[in-house]
């Protein structure tokens, strides 16, 4: 009879249990990250000749999480992450190029184009004025005039690349700072769940809470995650360890002058690395938006940037050679109509779209503007204003700044369409994953409210057992 209780009070036990175990299921279904949790039984041996088990005996209480599902949805969330913070930059780029023309009105009514590809029309449209009226102010004016408004836009340009720039560095920092102190609570984690697991307790909730965080660190560094044999979790990133046991490596970012690939060449540009231990192991972070902002900075902003600075180039280079060809209507020689940063004389360094400016001689005298290519006619003759108006058509990618200007904006513009169209493609990626995550982690209500009934029914069957055994031990009674 002691036997006969022993197995019906375990029986009890392991349904208690269960149903303990599936009511917090049912409880948590709607908690995100919570991981559903089963009951682990298994018989317990009697120990007599006839083999005659004494019960069943509750091992613990697991998680139905899916090592491999896990990791494929921290990989898939880190790359969906890293491709939304790019489409942010790419995004921010084309903003500052929008792909239509930008239309406008002059005083008399007039459509005008505002964009740089309708102020560079314009610029050598009123060379064409120059060049029939010669001896006029007024068409001079016009170019000077057409010239400060074309440059006004590229140092704009320049001013809002270098803004969005500023920007993404800062974000990246405030990331990282974020990457730093949820490390640290990972580590802290781990040396919680090492200790309830080595006094034999069960770390369920602090695993809970450590997929979190993992799922955390992935969005934003593409984290991955090892666990361990006494429960803690191994993070890394791009191979490097940060978090093992309860130790910590902290990250930073540093940047340095480096060589960035573009359409005209190899340009110097700063670049940003992650790194950690103090700056002595550079970081190579492949996933989360931590890995998206460092493709910004690093490829997309530089290569806009220079693509930019191509126009500028051509511009100056194009139009101040062409100028120096010819002379004034006094048939001598004339003035650069571009220099830098409201410099008097020819530039010395390179012209950059946010330093490149309008002489301001000429912009004082606009007869400095060498129109003529006869110095015994000069007052009358327009032939090199006509040249100048001519270079509209020029070609190439490095001589022409309407070619540099279409180019750039085709770059940027398939840049932020690539962008939008992978992070689509990777969203649906991700929710699959995601889903399949779920499907083995996740509560089904269902199941549960099916498994709630059938311990139910065990816990009354042993109930009813550990009746029959106290009927028949007052019976025995009775009976002596």
């Amino acid at each position: 009879m002691d036997g006969a209780l022993s197995i019906a009070s375990s029986a009890l036990g392991a349904a208690t249990t269960e149903i303990g175990v599936t009511s917090e299921n049912l409880a948590n279904a709607q908690t995100s990250g919570y991981v559903s949790e089963s009951a682990q039984l298994a018989a317990q041996a009697g120990g007599d000749a006839l083999g005659v088990g004494a019960g069943v005996l509750v091992t613990g209480v697991t998680r139905q999480s899916d090592p491999l599902l896990a990791a494929n949805n921290l990989q898939a969330q880190g790359a969906l992450s890293s491709l939304a913070a790019l489409q942010q930059v790419t995004t921010g780029i084309e903003n500052v190029f929008p792909l239509g023309q930008s239309s406008g009105a002059d005083a008399s009514g007039t459509p005008t184009n505002t964009s740089v590809a309708g102020q560079l029309a314009t610029f050598w449209s009123s060379f064409d004025g120059v060049a029939q009226d010669p001896s006029a102010l007024a068409p001079r004016t016009a170019v000077v005039d057409n010239a400060a408004g074309l440059v006004a836009s590229l140092n704009e340009a320049a001013t809002q690349l270098g803004q969005l720039g500023t920007d993404t560095a800062a974000q990246l920092a405030g990331q990282i700072s974020q990457v730093n102190t949820l490390l640290g609570d990972a580590a802290g984690l781990n040396a919680q769940i090492v200790a309830v697991k080595g006094g034999g307790g069960d770390p369920n909730q602090l695993l809970d809470q450590l997929d979190a965080l993992s799922t955390k660190l992935a969005g934003l560094v593409g984290a991955s995650v090892q666990m361990q044999p006494n429960g803690s979790a191994l993070i890394s990133i791009g191979g490097v360890a940060v978090v093992q046991d309860s130790e910590v490596t902290k990250l930073s970012t540093a940047t340095a002058l480096g060589t960035v690939a573009t359409p005209a060449g190899p340009v110097s540009a700063p670049v940003t690395t992650v790194t950690a231990d103090q700056g002595a192991v550079v970081v190579p972070v492949s996933g989360g938006s931590v890995a998206g902002l460092l493709s910004g900075l690093n490829q997309a902003l530089p290569v806009a940037t220079g693509e930019l600075n191509q126009v500028a180039t051509n511009l100056a280079t194009l139009v101040d050679n062409q100028l120096a060809k010819g002379v004034t209507a006094s048939g001598t020689p004339g003035a650069a109509l571009f220099t830098i940063n409201g410099g008097t004389t020819p530039p010395t360094g390179p012209i950059t779209a946010a330093t490149i400016s309008v002489n301001p001689a000429v912009q004082a005298n606009p007869d400095l503007l060498a129109a003529a290519t006869n110095p015994t006619a000069a007052a009358n003759d327009g032939s090199n204003a006509a040249a100048i108006a001519e270079l509209a058509n020029a070609t190439g990618y490095t001589t022409s700044p309407d070619v540099a200007y279409q180019q750039l904006v085709q770059d940027v513009g398939a840049e932020a369409q690539n962008a939008t169209t992978q992070v689509a493609a990777q969203s649906a990626v991700a929710q699959q994953a995601e889903q399949a995550l779920a499907a083995v982690s996740g509560v089904n209500q269902n199941t549960e409210l099916t498994n709630l009934m059938q311990f139910q029914s065990s816990y009354q069957a042993s109930a009813k057992l550990v009746g029959v055994i106290d009927t028949t031990l007052q019976s025995l009674l009775a009976a002596v």
